[in-house]
């Protein structure tokens, strides 16, 4: 089950948002409930851990109201983002009616100074949704299925007859794509699950979502004793708040970005300069496309990645108006295009250059040199980086898109991986990173966190669009594994 807990694992990369909200909503497959939720308050408290060490808590609270429920969840996490100390706060407050049917709910996410927020009212079959950062948006949510917040479903698992071989499936709807996603639970047998207060016997639950495997054990109530999820954090049941707030090591972090990064086996020399590299890729979902030619192409059962040096000298004259590219000019709720503030700068750094290739370079030049370096916890969008000037490769390139759709060259943006060295100095490891492309007569890869252009080889892209697209990856962050064949 997609607890905020996990939510908190994705957020930490570029699918924050999408992690976000698909874990607010949840269109429940129709189960006739067994029994109904006690009337009483319930109120519990989880501690967060990697590799044994305790780094934050959270705690999860539903109150009976007139004619429904009060949800509240709040997690604290110490997180770290390539060595940068990330100390990482959410909190939601949902209102339901008894069949935990949300009808409103207001979330926020704070870390180092980066406030996000976001609240949610149902009204009928629609979803208002109004971020901080993103504006009002409304979404036509699915007439024939009951609507639960994420956070509820434990609740609903408790109403539900649950024993060994019995499966449960759902439909997570994602609202910034608007597209639906499954959940499958296979309920296990009971095992014994060592807690702080004691050993206590739960069903193992196996849990896949968008590729992604989750493991829980849950009592016969369906009340979470323990999760396992991706990049080693674990998350355990808690005799009360002094136990979960108690106890966090302070020295300890979990550094997601090196967790999730897939070593490379080889050492890459130079990899800034590297025109064409060539990996054999394993574990890739079936769902992951890794073919985007012509500078990423699959060749005899390798991936190779060549450098587009000849497309650098190409060009056209700005604004582009083929019909084929109007989604990669438009606005998006991440790419505020239309914004007065992005226009004004982006026509500030172009001037009269209506030259595609040397407009490019203008806007990577800005980008690269005018936003400081800083690992960032937060859900990038063009008008608040621009505010901020700093954030890591999502930062860059979210505004670097902006930028350049602003000023009619299409642009899109990348997220994948890229080769960097280790500091301990054996093969290195590729990271997942973001970046974009720019259409100069075909696709060409340009990284405005490096300042590349092109990008170069090492960059392995996996997801091609915005910051939607990026729940792709939630099945595949900590399964990729790749072996470098070659390089030059």
């Amino acid at each position: 089950m997609r607890t905020l807990f996990r939510s908190t694992v994705f957020l930490v990369w570029a699918a924050v948002m999408v992690a976000l909200v698909a874990s607010t909503w949840s269109p429940r497959s129709t189960v006739t409930a067994v029994r109904p939720l006690p009337a009483e308050a319930s109120e519990k408290w989880y501690g967060v851990y990697s590799q044994g060490r305790k780094v934050g808590y959270q705690r999860r609270v539903r109150t009976p109201s007139a004619d429904g429920f009060t949800v509240e969840n709040e997690t604290l996490t110490q997180l770290a983002m390539l060595g940068s100390a990330q100390l990482v706060s959410t909190h939601l407050v949902a209102e339901t009616d008894r069949s935990l049917r949300p009808r409103k709910f207001d979330f926020q996410l704070r870390s180092d100074g980066v406030d996000f927020a976001v609240s949610g009212v149902a009204r009928g079959e629609e979803l208002e949704i109004t971020s901080s950062a993103l504006g009002k948006r409304s979404l036509r949510l699915p007439a024939s299925s009951t609507i639960a917040l994420s956070q509820t479903l434990e609740d609903l698992l408790g109403q539900e007859h649950i024993e060994s071989g019995r499966t449960f499936r759902y439909t997570m709807f994602d609202p910034v794509s608007s597209a639906p996603a499954p959940v499958t639970l296979t309920i296990g047998p009971l095992e014994d699950v060592s807690l702080p207060g004691g050993a206590r016997s739960g069903y193992r639950v196996d849990e896949e979502f968008q590729g992604s495997q989750f493991r829980l054990w849950v009592d016969p109530n369906g009340a979470v004793l323990k999760e396992e999820g991706p990049l080693g954090l674990t998350l355990i049941r808690e005799t009360d708040g002094r136990a979960a707030t108690g106890g966090i090591d302070r020295d300890a972090r979990v550094d997601l970005a090196a967790s999730a990064a897939i070593p490379a086996g080889r050492a890459i020399d130079s990899p800034r300069t590297v025109r064409r590299l060539r990996l054999r890729v394993s574990d890739a979902p079936s769902t992951l496309s890794l073919s985007y030619p012509p500078r990423q192409r699959l060749e005899d059962g390798a991936l190779v990645i060549e450098r587009e040096d000849g497309m650098a000298t190409l060009s056209l004259t700005l604004p582009v108006r083929e019909p084929s590219l109007a989604e990669d000019l438009t606005a998006t709720p991440f790419m505020q295009v239309d914004d007065p503030k992005v226009r004004a700068l982006a026509a500030e750094i172009v001037g009269d250059d209506r030259d595609a290739t040397r407009v490019a370079h203008k806007l990577l030049d800005w980008v690269f040199e005018n936003l400081a370096k800083e690992a960032t916890v937060s859900v990038p969008n063009a008008v608040q980086v621009l505010e901020m000037r700093k954030g890591d490769c999502n930062e860059h390139a979210v505004l670097f898109a902006a930028l350049a759709r602003a000023v009619g060259l299409p642009a899109r943006m990348v997220a994948g991986t890229v080769y960097a060295p280790t500091s301990d100095g054996a093969s290195g490891a590729f990271y997942y990173h973001a970046w974009n492309l720019i259409w100069l007569g075909d696709w060409v890869a340009v990284d405005p966190t490096f300042g590349q252009f092109p990008a170069d080889a090492t960059h392995v892209a996996l997801v091609v669009g915005g910051p939607e697209k990026d729940i792709a990856l939630v099945g595949v962050i900590g399964r990729l594994r790749f072996e470098v064949e070659s390089f030059g």
